[in-house]
């Protein structure tokens, strides 16, 4: 049996407002799942696999240096924006061009955007855990006016 993995990335503020909906399987089309609309971009996301089981320190997403992206990003690092990330499993010879009923999520993540990094043809988020990990370390985390409003002033 052939299996393969879509990828789904939404970028939301505290108020839970979503601002993008992204899926980097089905080429360029957008396509409905979990009854939401998601456009193709071509991202990655990097230590959502990868690194100590338990550990959610942080996951990077890079993506092409389209404009949409570009404006994408920059909002989300302004604004400590939040990105919830989700990996469903399915077997691509039932179909191979729209999301299928009964996928498994195999993989969730969620975190803010706490920094990232440009080149010339490709930008790169980071994301830090809400979770802390294992140790004496706080999370890494951006606060802004944006998740904790705004402070009293005299």
């Amino acid at each position: 049996m052939a299996t393969a993995q879509a990828q789904y990335l939404r970028i939301f503020d505290a108020a839970g407002v979503t601002y993008q909906r992204w899926q980097s399987y089905y080429g360029n089309a957008t396509v409905t799942w979990a009854s939401q609309d998601w456009a193709y971009v071509a991202f990655t996301a990097d230590g959502f696999t990868a690194g100590l089981s338990g550990e959610e320190s942080e996951v990077t997403i890079s993506a092409p240096a389209s404009k949409l992206v570009v404006d994408a990003f920059n909002l989300a690092m302004n604004q400590g924006q939040l990105a919830e990330l989700k990996i469903y499993e399915f077997n691509p010879v039932t179909n191979n061009t729209t999301p299928q009923a009964g996928q498994t999520l195999i993989g969730s993540y969620v975190g803010q955007v706490i920094g990232g990094n440009a080149g010339l043809t490709r930008l790169t988020l980071q994301l830090g855990s809400a979770l802390s990990t294992v140790g004496a370390q706080i999370p890494p985390r951006k606060f802004t006016t944006a998740i904790m409003g705004q402070g009293c002033r005299l």
